[in-house]
């Protein structure tokens, strides 16, 4: 924080403050800026899409001083932290006296940290407002000693407040007219969403903010929180239960004659609109409509005028009304702090499970801590959870909502079914899905229906028009992406009808089973995937008919084309252990999981495994199917693969020769299959010295894939990248670079950044510039690698380790030898480890790792280390990446 900087600042005051005291820095900063000093206030000073740090950092640096409002809050930590730290760590720079404390609660001088306790404060609390705008301000301005007449202790002078501007915070705790139901003593979280409706209110023309949410969200008990906390900014706070539009006129009415705006006698109507008209000409008030069902319902009752409205709702299409804030469920670090606070002993891993199970719903875990203080463990609650929803959720109800989670969706699940039959149907149907976005485009594509089956939409005009009626009663959420269903309102509905359970069942699978995109190869269908595959895994895969198991097969290859190797082998090891129980070892369904299951445990680095296992599938399929089946095939190609990763050259060499010659002559030379092979080929020929071989092997099937599949396809990026890597072991440099690029950057596109084929990409070019004298965009692309590969892969996977490795180097090469010998050190362990010691890559590790010790003079060790072998130096190694199926 440069002296020169803080002295020359025409910025005179930062505010600094707890999130919960906002209405103290608003009148702190009204009060310094109505006295002619510039100030900065986040809420005030700050644009949507500014970066919070930097702008941080910038006020502390530009403001003369520093007003800190110091509460119980104001120490929990955070921002507010680094901020007075900050500033009191420049005091030893010369800027002392910038850090003034301003005590809006009693604390006491122990309680706060060390560095305060000597700074002397501003006491703003359980004064009159004049006394303290007099005190903030003589004090700021250097004067001391009192100003006017002191107040005899008790006048009611004491809570005197300003007609305009902010008002000082504490001195009225409740306006005079006040109805809001009592706060919720639990109250937790959601400054985010407080903030939010601040700003709408405040800088809303109308000042109207809508919370809008399903159930059980919290939408009421936030609207509680915004009136408790600001309520010293009005004089009028009203609550209006507004569920049924009827009633709103009589609430209005008795508003009126408490605000002496009607005579106790006249009649609701005119009572009512005689407070309408009142609030026209009064400033601080605030009304909350909660629950309105329509905008239609709210628009003849709101006030014009400078008053605030809130709303709360289930529905949309509030956009013209007034500034529309989502509540959505807790975090889970919410749920979590929820749950061990009030239940005595809960440990946080069973927490975070009751947490999941209940979708993170603000009332369900309201109620489930009222079950789990009555004695019920953990583990017995998720149980009941999974069989007995609705009896569950109709327990422990918390005081501060109306009505138990499961009373109140089977009121709205009855209004539903009154109102509109088919769209009940339509979400009983739902509660047997996932709790995922389901698109109404599924129903307009035609599906098989038994003769039992739900009266389902038919096409997409009745599945859109059932979804606005399921949205309208606030039963689940509605998007462009379709209608998604809480986990919570999902487990009532499989408890409502569980008589029909074997039905509804029937149409999940009927529906599912019409889904299945043409190609899980290309890109171009994964975001059909994405859609579907949560549906499909929640049924009951283990125990699927025919064409569910199908459907799963190519949902796993799907899983890992596109690099989501970890859901890949949960399902895969999930499903190849029960169907090999209920179908058997050698069934096709089985012997394809099986295919797929060592799929993902070469994807997740381990090579030997993955051999292991497809060793063994490739001896089922000989036996069972016949050496030239294409099912047969699949794992003989998969099986090169891994053995070559493995650098077992002469077995890849011999097998991958076979599989393509058999492949040729059963599917043909143009087959994706075949062409496949054929780059896998072509890769154990580059290592194995035969450039000429893997040259020509590589360009026919580079140009065949290009044909057959279009330049952006993975199978083509594949062979893409092989080429490029021949190219340059052939020394075509400049078609090697234009390759590699030309290829990173449609991986890019089509993949991703962070999918494992792009990082292999990434890693080739940064290779290529480095060998190219480049070092600069070299450095950039293998640090970004490294880091990318560190997340998505693990520490331990082999591709990780080649960036290390080749991190490590580019530290030794800048002269950071300490940093690139521990970074070495850690990659050569972890190689011996996950590859073995005659891997050529941990030998390779070996050598960088003898050149590192020798640049320290550490001769002794580099000898212990030093490999006999020829290790290819430290030359950043070109990654094949050969395929599977």
């Amino acid at each position: 924080m440069p002296d020169n900087e803080a002295v020359e600042s025409n910025l005179d005051f930062y505010i600094s403050y707890a999130g919960q005291d906002r209405l103290w820095a608003e009148w702190v900063g009204t009060t310094l800026m109505e006295a002619g000093y510039t100030i900065e206030l986040d809420v005030w000073s700050w644009l949507p899409g500014d970066n919070v740090i930097l702008a941080r950092e910038a006020a502390l640096r530009r403001a003369k001083r520093v007003v800190a409002l110091c509460s119980n809050r104001y120490f929990g930590g955070g921002f507010t932290e680094q901020e007075w730290t900050a500033v009191m760590a420049a005091a030893g720079r010369g800027q002392g006296g910038r850090l003034i404390p301003v005590w809006i609660e009693d604390l006491q001088v122990g309680q706060l940290p060390d560095l305060l306790q000597s700074v002397q404060p501003i006491k703003l609390f359980q004064i009159a407002e004049p006394e303290a705008k007099d005190r903030i301000l003589n004090a700021l301005a250097g004067k001391v000693g009192p100003s006017g007449n002191s107040d005899f202790p008790g006048s009611a002078a004491r809570y005197q407040r300003s007609q305009t501007g902010a008002r000082l915070p504490g001195t009225h705790p409740r306006p005079a007219v006040w109805r809001v139901p009592l706060r919720n003593p639990d109250f937790t979280g959601r400054d985010d969403l407080l903030v939010s409706v601040r700003e709408a209110l405040l800088r809303g023309s109308p000042g109207v903010a809508i919370l809008q949410g399903p159930g059980g969200v919290g939408k009421t008990q936030l609207s509680i929180e915004y009136a408790q906390r600001f309520a010293a900014d009005y004089d009028t706070v009203w609550t209006i239960a507004a569920e049924q539009p009827d009633l709103i006129t009589a609430q209005l009415a008795e508003l009126g004659v408490d605000i002496g705006a009607a005579n106790a006698v006249a009649d609701a109507q005119t009572a009512a609109s005689a407070a309408l008209s009142a609030l026209r000409d009064r400033q601080r008030w605030l009304l909350i409509f909660d629950n309105v069902e329509d905008p239609d319902h709210l628009l003849p009752f709101l006030p014009a005028g400078q008053g605030h409205t809130i709303a709360t709702t289930r529905l949309g299409h509030w956009q013209e009304i007034g500034h529309v804030t989502a509540v959505e469920e807790f975090s889970r670090s919410e749920s979590k702090a929820m749950l061990t606070s009030k239940v005595t002993g809960l440990q946080d891993a069973d927490a975070d499970a009751v947490a999941a199970a209940l979708g993170d719903l603000p009332l369900a875990l309201a109620q489930a801590v009222g079950v789990l203080q009555a004695g019920l463990p953990a583990t017995e609650f998720l149980r009941l959870l999974d069989g007995q929803a609705t009896k569950l959720l109709s327990q422990g109800k918390p005081r501060s909502y109306p009505a138990s989670l499961g009373a109140s969706t089977i009121l709205a699940l009855e209004k539903l079914s009154a109102s509109h039959p088919a769209a009940a149907e339509l979400l009983h149907l739902c509660g047997y899905l996932a709790p995922e976005p389901v698109p109404a485009v599924w129903f307009g594509r035609p599906f098989t229906r038994s003769e039992n089956a739900p009266p389902l939409p038919t096409d997409i005009f009745e599945a859109t028009h059932a979804f606005n009626q399921i949205r309208d009663l606030g039963l689940a959420r509605l998007d462009q992406n379709g209608l998604r269903v809480h986990r919570l309102t999902q487990a009532i509905l499989r408890d409502h009808t569980l008589q029909n359970q074997t039905a509804y069942l029937q149409a999940v699978i009927a529906l599912l089973s019409t889904q299945t995109p043409p190609d899980n190869t290309s890109p171009a269908t994964w975001p059909q995937w994405s859609q579907l595959v949560p549906h499909l895994l929640a049924t009951d895969l283990a125990a699927a008919e025919d064409r569910l198991r199908s459907m799963a097969c190519a949902a796993a290859h799907y899983l890992l084309l596109s690099g989501q190797t970890d859901a890949a082998l949960t399902l895969t090891t999930t499903l190849h252990s029960s169907w090999t129980r209920n179908l058997s070892p050698n069934a096709p369904d089985t012997l394809m999981m099986a295919q797929f299951l060592a799929h993902a445990i070469f994807d997740k680095g381990d090579y030997a495994l993955a051999a292991k296992h497809q060793r063994e599938t490739l001896a089922r399929r000989r036996e069972t199917l016949g050496y030239d089946h294409p099912d047969t095939l699949n794992s003989a190609n998969d099986l090169g693969v891994s053995i070559s990763a493995m650098a077992l050259m002469g077995e890849a060499t011999l097998l991958n020769q076979d599989t393509y010659e058999r492949r040729r002559r059963i599917l043909g030379d143009d087959h994706p299959d075949t062409l496949t092979t054929a780059s896998n080929l072509a890769s154990t020929y580059r290592e194995e010295g035969r450039r000429d071989e893997a040259l020509a092997l590589n360009q026919d099937t580079y140009g065949r894939l290009r044909r057959q599949l279009g330049e952006d396809h993975p199978h083509a990026l594949h062979s893409a990248n092989n080429l490029a890597s021949t190219y340059d072991d052939a020394g075509r440099r400049d078609e090697a670079l234009a390759l590699h690029e030309d290829t990173y950057e449609r991986r890019r596109r089509v993949l991703g950044d962070d999918h494992p084929d792009t990082l292999t990409s990434a890693n080739n070019l940064g290779g290529m510039y480095h060998d190219m004298g480049r070092r600069d965009e070299a450095k950039v692309l293998h640090e970004d690698t490294y880091e990318r590969r560190r997340r998505v892969l693990g520490d331990d996977h082999p591709d990780t380790l080649t960036s290390a490795n080749i991190r490590a180097m580019i530290l030794h090469n800048l002269k950071r030898r300490k940093e690139a010998l521990k970074l070495l050190e850690d990659t050569y362990r972890r190689r011996r480890r996950v590859l073995g010691d005659d891997h050529p890559d941990t030998i390779r590790s070996s050598h960088n790792l003898a050149t590192a010790y020798t640049a320290l003079g550490l001769h002794r060790l580099a000898r212990r280390v030093a490999s006999s072998k020829k290790t290819g130096e430290s030359k950043s190694p070109k990654q094949k990446k050969r395929k599977g199926r």
